[in-house]
């Protein structure tokens, strides 16, 4: 039997558990595990809402491996409620937000996927990056792998589900503009010259440059479109001819196609495989009813009537609007489909108390005057509560205990502001201020997709070291696919209802955002410096990245040209086996099958 190790007995004893890794807990005795779960700091520090190796080894008294497995289906099972919270709060309050917001400020498709969309969904992700639990991970390694990811995956979808014509020169720019920035990093890596800070200043100002051409690019398409339609207003004036006919039906067509990028058009919401020609699987379908313009003002006064009382229906609208089960949906479904709804109506529940739900595509946008009007004290209180929790790091066995103290004050400032509007508003019709709902919603999702990309990366984590992976192979597979998650539903839900160029736009610019973000703030501020006093942040191991990166960028570019920018399923399966191949090779790598791209390989002889 091994002794038992007494780690109080160094002299230096509180320097040695603070300095370390709670990952270095998995490795020892299980007999141990438990009292270095609740000693050591890092454990507390790398966690946010639940401390899962007290809850292993101290709570559930793991002490043997069987047992562990076990634990980790359980860990799984918390994963797949995270991944719901997700995918409701994506897909049912954040999309249609953000396309409320890209139509309110007359901004195009594909600008709206760039500018909102893209680093909207990049956000959660950059808080992420900027927690402890991603502390261990080289920066570059994880913006590289996760824009490799979510190009692929994601971009594979979005050219799977339904087919779009790009805005060609759009997507060209912006993937040169990603090129560029990968080559930049790797170059101010490998300079030993220049300080972090001037580093870190240079690659946060392309961003900035970058938004520039991209507004740039919007107002002359827009001018080009005003210079189109006078030259056409004056040429139908003049005398016919062949050549004049020609030009003017060029300048009608090219009119035409700029005219369909300029705005956010919003379509009615219709599943798209009924509505389509499929003659296979690997066949891009063809539509077959276009999807109606929605008609915003309409739905807006659909059910206004001035003679109505202003509370008319107001506790049966309310119960209706927390209803975690709509009826139509439970009449029309199957068994399976009841099922799931049935598990997943607590998160519907808690999801429509919380979030405000603003839709232009429903009758009265979504408002429901009595829960809208509680959502102003309750929103933002579980939002302040939940950001207070996870600053104060108060943990009371495996749990961190919820902090009130400035969330009770935020209700003295939310009380009154919501019996005002509740005095004011109508229920027939929502009021002139209903869109500024969206900004809470906008801001819950993000807390909420931070919160469970941050616990669903240590759960990731946790699993990788009891099945013996590697930190790195795990950094670059299961967490960045892990990371992807949230982008990947709200891209899906984007291409399903009809804006496949927002998605397209939103995959690379939020890819964009992410690396500029996260590596410039990891230059500047320089909390990981190698032996030499420099930012460490691109390992060997990340040559492998890189190279796949690049390829990824590449073939995006040709087959673009190929297919004259048009999305095509073939394209999407083309990205997915590319992935695939990734991690393949990354698992081969992993085992010891093979070695990496990187220099310096040692091969191991055994001698017989």
């Amino acid at each position: 039997m091994e002794p038992i190790p007494d780690v109080f007995a160094f002299h230096n004893s509180s320097s040695f558990m603070a300095n370390v890794s709670c990952l270095a807990v998995m490795n020892l005795h299980f007999s141990h595990r438990c009292l270095m779960a609740r000693h050591l700091a890092d454990c507390r520090y790398i966690t946010n809402f639940f401390n899962y190796y007290v809850m292993m080894y101290c709570t559930f008294e793991i002490d043997n491996k069987m047992t562990e497995i076990t634990v980790m289906l359980l860990f799984g099972i918390i994963y797949c409620l995270f991944l719901c919270i997700l995918y409701l709060s994506i897909n049912h309050y954040f999309s249609p937000t953000l396309k409320i917001a890209a139509h309110k400020m007359r901004i195009n498709e594909y600008m709206a996927g760039v500018m909102l969309v893209g680093v909207a969904n990049s956000t959660p992700d950059l808080l992420v990056n900027l927690s402890p639990v991603r502390r261990e991970s080289l920066t570059f390694n994880i913006a590289m792998a996760n824009a490799l990811t979510i190009i692929c995956l994601s971009g594979g979808a979005v050219c799977f589900i339904r087919p779009f014509r790009m805005n060609g020169h759009s997507v060209f720019r912006d993937l040169l503009f990603l090129l560029l920035i990968v080559e930049l990093v790797r170059f101010l890596a490998d300079d030993t010259h220049q300080k972090p800070w001037v580093k870190g200043t240079v690659v946060l100002s392309i961003y900035p440059i970058y938004l520039l051409v991209n507004i740039v690019d919007v107002v002359l398409q827009r001018y080009t479109i005003k210079k189109l339609q006078k030259d056409i207003e004056h040429m139908r004036h003049s005398p016919s001819s062949q050549d004049h006919d020609r030009k003017l039906a060029e300048k009608i067509i090219l009119l035409t196609s700029l005219e369909e990028d300029d705005e956010v058009q919003i379509f009615e919401s219709k599943v798209y495989s009924k509505r389509s020609y499929d003659a296979g699987f690997f066949v891009t379908p063809k539509p077959l009813i276009r999807h109606k313009e929605v008609d915003v003002e309409s739905n807006r006064t659909i059910l206004h009537n001035k003679s109505n009382p202003k509370n008319l229906f107001l506790f049966s609208e309310f119960f209706q609007s927390v209803n975690p089960i709509d009826a139509d949906a439970w009449l029309l479904s199957g068994t399976c489909v009841r099922i799931t709804m049935v598990l997943m109506a607590p998160v519907r529940f808690l999801l429509k108390l919380v979030i405000p739900f603003v839709d232009t595509q429903k009758a009265k946008h979504g408002w429901s005057k009595l829960l809208n009007s509680l959502q102003v004290v309750i929103t933002p209180f579980v939002i302040i509560t939940l950001v207070e929790t996870s600053i104060a790091d108060n943990y009371y066995n495996w749990y961190n205990i919820p902090k009130f103290t400035i969330a009770l004050w935020s209700i003295l400032a939310t009380t009154p502001l919501a019996v005002v509007v509740f005095l004011h508003s109508r229920t027939d019709i929502p009021p002139f201020y209903h869109p500024l709902y969206c900004v809470l919603t906008i801001c819950t999702v993000i807390i909420f997709t931070w919160i469970c990309a941050w616990e669903m990366d240590v759960l990731i984590s946790i699993i990788g070291i009891v099945f013996q992976l590697s930190p790195y192979f795990m950094a670059i597979t299961f967490n960045s696919v892990s990371a992807a998650t949230a982008d990947f539903i709200s891209y899906a839900h984007l291409a399903e209802h009809g804006y496949g160029k927002m998605a397209f736009g939103a995959i690379i610019g939020g890819t964009v955002f992410n690396m500029v973000v996260n590596v410039g703030i990891e230059l500047v501020v320089q909390t990981k410096l190698n032996s030499q006093g420099q930012v460490q942040l691109f390992g060997e191991d990340g040559e492998t990245i890189f190279l796949f990166l690049l390829m990824t960028i590449i073939f995006t570019m040709w087959w673009c040209l190929t297919f004259n920018f048009v999305a095509r399923r073939s394209a999407g399966v083309f990205l997915w086996c590319l992935f695939i191949l990734f991690i393949i090779y990354s698992t081969a790598i992993e085992f010891r099958w093979i070695h990496g791209f990187q220099d310096k390989q040692f091969i191991e002889v055994k001698s017989y």
